[in-house]
């Protein structure tokens, strides 16, 4: 199928269209096979122009040469990933949106992720941590995520809500955090912390934005995605 979609040229326009191909490749989870497929490119007009069967010359990958190929990862089907966060989010009542920048952070959507310090699957959950958790298999997504969003839930309680603290706790440990009383001066933590604070940001924009977005069917079976009224 011939996916094409095309923006009308607004102010503040960039950030959303970054947004909506995200979500459009991705359900807004991050991305998936077809994401390697994506090609964009402005006209003279200053429309963009979004496609995964690139016509014109002018059509460039929207996605560059540091995301993971998707051959290289194992992903969860952006559907089956969507309804597990979003039943995570309900019974410990957190954002979805910050469940999806963790997993991004962590393990880039991969279920079969390990770091180089033994952390497993898609929320890096370190051995002791899942055996604390009664996850029997880290590589199971839906067992992943949800020992992954209780360890979450039970860090943002400890830390009064404070959520920049409870993500250095999760990615340097509790004992670090309290120690220093705030985030430990460690390089990897500090980084680690803005970049899925960054994340989360991106992930409520695209949220917002999907839901101001038409899908409409050409007769040549061509699906045009806009923002802009269709004429």
């Amino acid at each position: 199928m011939r996916i094409v979609e095309k923006l009308r040229p607004r102010q503040g326009l960039t950030w959303v269209a970054a947004a909506l191909m995200g979500a459009w490749v991705a359900g807004g989870l991050g991305g998936g096979p077809a994401a390697a497929e994506v090609y964009h490119y402005r006209d003279n007009e200053g429309i963009l122009h979004f496609t995964n069967v690139p016509s014109d010359a002018r059509f460039r990958p929207l996605f560059n040469g540091r995301g993971r190929s998707a051959a290289a990862v194992h992903r969860v089907e952006a559907v089956t990933l969507k309804r597990l966060v979003a039943d995570a989010a309900r019974e410990h009542d957190i954002d979805p949106s910050l469940i999806t920048a963790v997993i991004k952070a962590e393990s880039g959507f991969d279920a079969k992720a390990i770091s180089p310090a033994g952390a497993q699957g898609l929320m890096q959950l370190m051995p002791v941590t899942a055996e604390e958790l009664n996850v029997a298999d880290p590589f199971d997504p839906e067992a992943n995520i949800a020992g992954g969003v209780r360890h979450l839930r039970g860090l943002l309680d400890r830390f009064g809500g404070d959520l920049p603290l409870a993500l250095a706790a999760y990615n340097a440990g509790v004992s670090r955090v309290e120690a220093a009383g705030a985030i430990p001066p460690i390089t990897e933590t500090r980084e680690y912390v803005e970049r899925v604070l960054r994340y989360y940001q991106d992930y409520q924009r695209r949220s917002t934005v999907s839901q101001q977005i038409r899908r409409v069917v050409a007769p040549n079976g061509a699906v045009l995605l806009t923002n802009s009224p269709v004429r």
